[in-house]
């Protein structure tokens, strides 16, 4: 059953943590979404059939979200947190694109918002009476408090460039692992990582968050390395030209 809410609010309320809680997010419903409508395509990227979901599965994802709402965070301990952030942004992605099934790419959905383009700075939902947005949950609840890159791989834009939806919710017991999991797959994928006969294609995705990475072009080659297979790391020279690569095209099952 989804905690009661908490009292704390302003920055702290992300920050607090209750360490060795043994209290846990019921995230069934969002397993059951992602069972039903996502699929990994023959090129190991997971796409989800959009126009195909259901009304009743509308209104499950909207009230697995309506449940989170009333998560108390700060009772959670620190891996039962990320999971939470993780499993949330990813759900408020794919209801905020099934809301707008015309796009072709979630840049060109506009909900407003400072400096808006696409739906990433709106208002969402609210978590403990606090206004939640997709950026705020990267800037607000991931960034300062898991200072730690791997939770980018965790989050899907819905984007076919863009690390892919996971198609097995987050647990706080198992989300250590899923994170690695989730930045070997991208990494060593060609969407996000090529090598050519004149530079290196990097995916923006790294350079968007470069200062989540180390802030510098070496330090990102760094941590790619940790991740890449034999053969790629070996072509990770730091000298080597890089060019940049994004395919914003909407994540959406062929068809749909």
């Amino acid at each position: 059953m989804p905690l009661a809410a908490c009292a704390t609010t302003g920055a702290a309320a992300w920050s607090a943590h209750t360490p060795g809680s043994a209290a846990t997010v019921d995230h069934r419903a969002w397993q059951l979404f992602l069972d039903r409508h996502s699929f990994t395509g023959a090129d190991g990227v997971t796409r989800v059939a959009y126009a195909e979901v259901p009304v009743t599965d509308r209104e499950l994802l909207d009230q697995y979200v309506a449940g989170l709402q009333q998560v108390a965070v700060g009772r959670l301990d620190r891996a039962e947190q990320l999971a939470f952030w993780l499993n949330l942004h990813n759900a408020l992605m794919v209801r905020v694109v099934l809301a707008h099934l015309i796009a072709r790419s979630p840049d060109d959905i506009d909900l407003g918002g400072p400096f808006a383009s696409g739906p990433w700075t709106a208002t969402l939902t609210e978590v403990a009476g606090r206004p939640v947005s997709l950026q705020a949950i990267r800037t607000e609840a991931l960034r300062p408090v898991f200072r730690d890159p791997r939770w980018h791989y965790g989050l899907c834009d819905a984007t076919l460039g863009g690390p892919s939806l996971p198609r097995t919710a987050f647990h706080g017991a198992t989300v250590d692992r899923a994170l690695e999991d989730a930045a070997i797959a991208y990494i060593n994928h060609p969407r996000a990582i090529r090598i050519e006969a004149d530079a290196l294609v990097l995916n923006a995705f790294w350079r968007r968050y470069r200062g989540d990475f180390g802030g510098t072009d070496a330090a990102v080659l760094d941590q790619i390395a940790s991740y890449a297979d034999r053969e790629l790391r070996a072509e990770l020279h730091p000298g080597r030209p890089i060019r940049w690569i994004d395919d914003r095209r909407l994540n959406e099952w062929p068809g749909t």
